[in-house]
């Protein structure tokens, strides 16, 4: 099957019934699972789950995770699988910070790409990501920005535990999406998708969340397009409904399927070197990996949704 783009995969989860307020086919508002994908057993990992759940996926490469100059492989493999699978992929550039990365991303036919210009001034960020719009779809490709940030969390770069990399914790209102500017952005920059700041972090969370579900309540008011939610990871179950039942149709996830994939790998290999199949090993990390997905894809109301 090949690749769909971000408005295409997210085009029913949102879509409202004649009550206003569930979907046309009387099923809840839902969101589709976003995984990040570093290697064959991640690649695995995620597809596996969809197609095992009957869930739409999107699979992303993040340059921090990945070079550029190893995308070609990765892509390729991404593209094997994809098309061997039966069930939607989307593949999404996440956080490109500049559009070197998006350019390249384009050159290899990726169906979407995230421009990330959160920590720059709002006029800034918009003119970044007008110009990303402008060259990816001229090509077809959906594009995804962040509007407020999304901070660091624990495993994610942070200098203390629980910490944000920048300093400030999840809950600073001053980072967060602000309403007044949303519709503005959406309007300049014609963006397909929009990542919004409710609370959340990267990584893990030093204690429990406080999302701002009222922020999240006036958003879905004034932004159009698709509302995506950063920093799937560690944040409770039922801020997870809350969220895709306020208006979130995307939730990236990694650092849950990440620990999974390692803490299984760390256990397989605590033998000797000369005693450690690692072919078991890989695919025993594989396969917690892919628990984890399938799990995050029920959470979010994306199984049974492939016929």
């Amino acid at each position: 099957m090949a690749f769909v783009t971000l408005n295409e995969i997210l085009a029913d989860c949102q879509s409202e019934g004649a009550d206003g307020r569930h979907p046309a086919d009387g099923r809840h508002p839902w969101a589709v699972p976003a995984f990040d994908v570093i290697n064959m057993e991640t690649v695995y990992a995620a597809l596996g789950g969809a197609v095992a759940e009957r869930a739409p996926v999107i699979l992303m490469v993040l340059p921090g995770h990945t070079p550029v100059s190893m995308w070609p492989g990765l892509v390729a493999m991404i593209r094997a699988e994809a098309e061997r699978s039966d069930v939607p992929v989307c593949l999404h550039l996440d956080h490109a910070k500049e559009l070197e990365p998006i350019r390249a991303a384009l050159d290899l036919d990726f169906s979407s790409v995230m421009i990330d210009g959160s920590t720059l001034p709002l006029a800034d960020n918009i003119a970044l990501t007008r110009q990303a719009v402008e060259e990816a779809h001229a090509r077809g490709v959906s594009v995804e920005a962040e509007l407020g940030h999304v901070g660091m969390g624990m495993g994610m770069g942070a200098e203390e535990p629980g910490d944000e990399a920048d300093g400030r914790h999840p809950e600073d209102a001053g980072h967060l999406t602000r309403v007044d500017e949303a519709a503005q952005f959406v309007s300049e920059t014609q963006v397909d998708a929009l990542a919004v700041s409710i609370g959340t972090i990267h990584g893990l969370y030093r204690g429990e969340p406080k999302l701002d579900f009222e922020r999240l309540e006036a958003l879905r008011q004034v932004v159009p397009v698709p509302m995506v939610l950063h920093g799937g990871s560690g944040t409770p179950d039922e801020h997870i409904r809350r969220a895709v039942a306020g208006g979130i149709s995307k939730i990236n996830i990694w650092t849950e399927v990440r620990l999974a994939y390692l803490r299984t790998l760390q256990e397989q290999v605590a033998v000797p070197a000369e005693r450690c199949p690692l072919h078991t090993a890989l695919l025993v990390a594989q396969a917690s990996a892919q628990e984890v997905v399938q799990q995050k894809i029920r959470l979010l109301g994306a199984a049974g949704r492939v016929a």
